[in-house]
């Protein structure tokens, strides 16, 4: 790529072709106030707040949408610029609302800082703000509000709604100073195509937009900021977690703007009826009495004994039941064995090796497949990729198009695919696919032997055509599970527990009631001596087993996982020591080490259709038994049922 030079403020600098004179400054790490400018979304230069001086034109210009050019003579703090700058931010707050003491972005807010930088403010106008104030716009919604006097029309909100998540969900009502962001439906939490991401929110550089449950609960300058990975789907996107080390009170995107309402809305699942200790038959017990209790279960009757893991824990934990079973020689299984394990063995066999595709391949590609579940419910910020994306002015990836191949459309729909209605995954086949195609399918659609099979069509067809496959789990660390573990298939271990061969079930998580009926599971715990659960939540299962141990969520712990972006370590935004790590390893030091020789051999997994798999409609808000908690998430999915029903 061609570069170019050009000066800012006297100091000489290289940038190649088309890069904004705003990139070129922030090289120099100089700062330039900027409103509607961020680096994932398309220039807009609206704001004009960006004004940086070129001596060779003798004028001020928008740093943000002009392109450097060789030879510019660039002024950041020159003193015309200074005062137009100035200028720009009185008619701003001409008519904003001086209400920083009662506006919750008081403390992030770029109009209170770039006032305060720029110096005492005069209004230009006779005109006062309260002779300006501007209609009100109730979005009707419990979860966002638009607070129509404080925005600074930067348009950013509808800028990131519609160029990162692709739902169109605002748009702008009116011209100039009368202009009001607005839903395209109301109420806005039932009726409209937002996705409740919470990224308008964030993107707002003023206290425009409201994220109502955070509303007046606190201040930002006294919470803590703890930057880690989403633990509530396999994408693992950096999120940034406020806390005051005992609750969290709201969980935002990072400058990446990747995240959806599955840690948005889903952050309350940290304060919903928790699990603290530990439960024997219902009654309050210690904790180590607890773990001291499974050591001897599992010390009475190793081949008795079957653990199902789930895929949402961390793989430090993993390594410690590692550990177990190979010293115990317990039964280990998980639900990732009748849902993403069938699938990858499948195109191995076929293919000989899986490598997961990257974001740039999704980009990149100019066909999306999405085939079984729709992956923008399961797994939402995949979709954001659907179609190109920006980055410091520049477009990233190219726009696509997009097929569905299932029997029902979720929020893809927002990309208005082409629609291929059948039950019958094969049917795939019939596409043409290349090199530019990305097939993408989440691990939620088919199960056991069905999903083998499926494996093993994509896996030819990888073979046959070079189509990229995206093998989609949507639980965090499916991929550790399977990788990490030597795993008994979930049928083979329910099947032995209804003809007496195991007797102890102990659970790591809740993920079981997602993929085996309620009936099915009333049975097995029918045939069980002992049921355990460890789990962070005193409901559910914690009710029916007779020992429930309560442990830490993904927030509380720094665990680290495998999923769309590799291997990520994240960090803990506060103290919970019963992670699953913590207790395996507990429980690990009290068993025994049981003989090899009298262990029963391991057989090769023979995958095989189960009558008690269940098949729930997964949407945006339901995340696996973690959503569930999550007051938030289960409002959301009542008011979207009734949009849903509408629609059928």
């Amino acid at each position: 790529m061609k570069e170019i030079k050009l000066t800012i403020d006297g100091q000489e600098i290289t940038v190649p072709e088309g890069t904004t004179v705003l990139e070129a400054i922030k090289k120099l790490n100089k700062v330039v106030p900027t409103f509607c400018y961020h680096p994932k979304l398309p220039i807009f230069g609206g704001c004009r707040m960006c004004l940086v001086y070129e001596k060779r034109w003798r004028t001020n210009i928008i740093a943000c949408a002009t392109p450097a050019q060789e030879g510019m003579e660039i002024e950041t703090e020159n003193k015309q610029t200074f005062e137009e700058r100035k200028f720009i931010l009185e008619m701003l707050f001409t008519r904003h609302p001086l209400d920083c003491p009662i506006c919750d972005k008081a403390g992030e807010c770029d109009l209170q800082n770039w006032g305060t930088y720029y110096g005492p403010q005069i209004n230009p106008s006779t005109i006062t703000p309260f002779e300006k104030i501007r209609p009100e716009e109730d979005w009707q919604s419990d979860y966002f509000e638009f607070v129509s006097n404080r925005c600074v029309l930067c348009l950013r909100c509808i800028s990131v709604c519609k160029n990162v998540v692709g739902a169109d969900a605002l748009f702008q009502e009116e011209r100039g100073f009368e202009i009001l962001i607005s839903p395209d439906k109301k109420p806005m939490d039932s009726e409209s195509s937002c996705e409740a991401c919470g990224l308008c929110v964030d993107v707002c550089p003023v206290g425009a937009i409201l994220f109502k449950p955070f509303k007046f609960n606190a201040r930002a300058w006294l919470l803590d900021e703890t930057v880690t990975y989403c633990g509530m789907c396999s994408m693992q996107c950096p999120v940034a977690i406020d806390h005051d080390q005992q609750k969290i009170y709201r969980i935002r995107s990072t400058a990446d703007l990747e995240i959806c309402a599955g840690a948005y809305l889903g952050y309350d699942i940290h304060s919903s009826n928790r699990l603290k200790g530990a439960l024997i038959n219902g009654q309050t017990t210690d904790i180590n009495k607890a773990m001291e209790k499974v050591a001897h279960i599992i010390n009475e009757a190793p081949q008795e004994t079957a653990v199902v893991v789930s895929p949402y824990i961390e793989n430090e934990a993993l390594d410690k039941l590692k550990k177990l079973q190979e010293k115990t020689g317990i039964y280990v299984s998980s639900t990732a064995s009748i849902t993403l394990l069938p699938v990858i063995k499948g195109f191995i066999e076929e293919n000989g090796s899986y490598t997961l595709p990257d974001k740039n391949d999704i980009l990149e590609a100019e066909r999306i497949i999405v085939a079984g579940n729709d992956v923008a419910d399961t797994n939402p910020v995949i979709s954001y990729f659907f179609h190109k994306n920006y980055l410091e002015g520049f477009e990233i990836g190219k726009d696509k198009e997009i097929i569905f191949i299932g029997e029902k459309a979720g929020h893809i729909k927002k990309y208005n695919p082409k629609h291929i209605q059948t039950d019958d995954l094969s049917q795939i086949k019939n596409i043409n696919l290349d090199e530019n195609t990305v097939v993408v399918y989440s691990t939620t659609a088919l199960k056991g032997k069905t999903a083998y099979e499926f494996g093993k069509l994509l896996g030819h067809l990888y073979k046959e055509t070079k189509a990229k496959v995206l093998i989609l789990p949507q639980e965090t660390n499916a991929y550790g599970v399977i990788n990490k573990l030597d795993l008994d298939y979930l049928p083979d271990i329910l099947q032995k527990i209804k003809k007496g061969k195991i007797k102890n079930l102990i659970l790591y998580g809740e993920d079981i009631v997602d993929h085996i009926s309620d009936e099915e599971l009333q049975e097995i715990y029918a045939q069980l001596e002992n049921s355990v659960v460890i789990t962070p939540f005193l409901d559910g299962l914690a009710l029916s087993s007779n020992i429930a141990i309560g442990s830490a969520l993904w927030m509380e712990k720094g665990q680290t996982t495998e999923g769309f972006g590799g291997i990520r370590k994240g960090r803990k935004a506060f103290e919970n020591i019963f992670t699953e790590e913590y207790i395996t390893d507990k429980i690990l030091q009290m068993v025994k080490t049981i003989s090899v020789s009298i262990r029963e051999k391991r057989q090769e997994i023979e995958f095989y259709d189960y009558e008690g798999f269940d098949y729930p409609q997964i949407n945006l808000w339901d995340f696996g038994y973690l959503g569930r908690r999550s007051k938030n998430l289960a409002d959301m999915r009542v008011k979207r049922s009734q949009l849903i029903y509408k629609e059928e």
